[in-house]
């Protein structure tokens, strides 16, 4: 018997080759903008999730991938806050299209982790406890969220300006970032089985959560424990 069930395997199958195509892809550079190239692979994520999900009979993944579309357009409001309001992160002109201060990839690109982050810990609440499940969520969230800050920048995709830095990582960010996989893993679990304005009204609270931290531990971090 395998240890891992067919949804678990087909879910590292389809990461491991969308990293291998988005490396090759960012890597090699074929004369495009990287924008444009972005542009490409966040759209070939959010095909590769339903189309596997429907020709696997993977219910749960097509129900995740519906909620985490309109929530991953709503991130652009706290993106564009914190680029045009805050000034506090600056999104490169890679030759993408763009909706203010933001490329437009960035409406697409959120359902990459939390896709990750929610089904991971779907998947180890199934086989052990919830607690387990929350605290994989918030390991998760760290580890993807913190890792992009540190790694990403290099592309560039964004990078954080006039905050304090460690290894090109926003303190202020940390907190806020790991509440986000949080608060999307539970979101998701009380609203998949209702009806679409109940789901659509979860993702909408999610980002307005995920916006109140961004400003309450920038404001903590910022002007009373660093200034």
């Amino acid at each position: 018997m395998s240890i891992l069930e067919r949804t678990e395997r087909d879910a590292i199958l389809l990461h491991i080759i969308f990293t291998a195509v988005s490396l090759l892809t960012l890597l090699i550079p074929f004369g495009i903008p990287v924008g444009q190239r972005l542009y490409g692979l966040v759209i070939l994520y959010n095909i590769m999730i339903p189309v596997v999900a429907w020709r696997r009979r993977h219910h749960e993944w097509l129900m995740l991938w519906l909620f985490l579309v309109p929530l991953s357009l709503l991130q652009i409001f706290p993106d564009w806050f914190l680029a045009s309001e805050l000034g506090v992160i600056i999104f490169p002109d890679t030759g993408s299209s763009r909706i203010g201060d933001i490329p437009l990839y960035m409406g697409g690109l959120w359902t990459i982790p939390l896709f990750v982050i929610v089904l991971t810990g779907r998947r180890i609440e199934a086989r052990f406890t919830r607690n387990c499940a929350l605290c994989t969520v918030c390991i998760a969230s760290a580890v993807l969220f913190v890792g992009s800050e540190a790694i990403l920048w290099q592309i560039p995709i964004w990078y954080a300006t006039g905050v304090t830095i460690i290894f090109h990582v926003a303190i202020y960010l940390i907190i806020p970032e790991i509440l986000l996989g949080l608060s999307t893993f539970l979101a998701f679990e009380v609203s998949h089985s209702r009806a679409l304005w109940y789901r659509l009204g979860a993702a909408f609270t999610v980002m307005i959560i995920y916006l109140g931290n961004l400003c309450f531990f920038y404001f903590i971090v910022e002007h009373l424990i660093l200034r």
